[in-house]
């Protein structure tokens, strides 16, 4: 049980004491930063995103206009459209995240894992099940939790983030 421990904590980055607050249905001090990083990071990220559709937006729906040609009028819009998907998405994931700051709180799922791997032709997901809960994982996790094996696995109640894993006794 201890190798599986040190495979999760080296897997998901997290620490004996983070696993504690996680216990206690809360957010270590350190998985709190490590969420404000991200969030900051991801805000800067989607930031760049939306500068460049913008231009880019506004560059072809002036070259559209210029040359009264509908397709670059068109691609314009479209860029416009697909600037306001991404930055949905992103304000979405920007809440979530502060909502789970705010709330300071881990939820668990306990039971046993089921691992899926889904091949597509954009290339393979790795999903695990616990409880009726689907997980989006990367490989690296993927591999290192046992299929079948009971786990108590914690992550934030609104951004859905994993922080931490623990075999069941």
């Amino acid at each position: 049980m201890t190798e599986d421990l040190g495979a999760l904590r080296a897997a998901l980055g997290f620490t004996a004491g983070d696993l504690q607050a996680n216990r206690q249905g809360l957010l270590s001090r350190a998985q709190a930063a490590r969420l404000k990083r991200s969030r900051l990071r991801n805000t800067l990220l989607a930031t760049g995103i939306f500068s460049l559709l913008a231009l880019a937006a506004t560059a072809l729906i002036y070259l559209g206009q210029l040359n009264r040609n509908m397709i670059l009028t068109s691609a314009g819009a479209g860029l416009v459209l697909l600037n306001a998907i991404v930055i949905g998405g992103a304000g979405r994931a920007y809440i979530g995240v502060s909502q789970d700051l705010r709330a300071n709180r881990a939820e668990a799922l306990t039971g046993a894992v089921e691992r899926v791997l889904r091949r597509g032709r954009a290339g393979d997901s790795y999903l695990l099940r616990v409880g009726g809960v689907e997980l989006n994982v990367n490989r690296d996790i993927f591999v290192v939790f046992e299929h079948k094996a009971a786990y108590h696995i914690y992550r934030t109640s609104f951004s859905r983030q994993l922080l931490s894993a623990e075999p069941a006794v």
